[in-house]
């Protein structure tokens, strides 16, 4: 299984949605085998989060 680059948002805005109100994703990069996904959301202000995804699993491997 393979994750392409809207797959990569969608589990990112699904991930971020539990907390925050999402206004939009700002871009998803493939980059050094690691899917990198910025969501502008809202909570108390607007604010970009970064997602870090598996390629191969689609497993969040981290955020900030």
């Amino acid at each position: 299984m393979t994750i392409n680059d809207s797959s990569a948002k969608e589990i990112a805005m699904k991930f971020l949605q539990q907390h925050y109100s999402i206004i939009g994703v700002k871009n998803a990069i493939l980059k050094d085998g690691v899917w990198r996904v910025e969501v502008e959301v809202s909570s108390f202000g607007v604010y970009v989060k970064t997602v870090w995804i598996s390629p191969k699993t689609g497993t969040i491997l981290e955020y900030a």
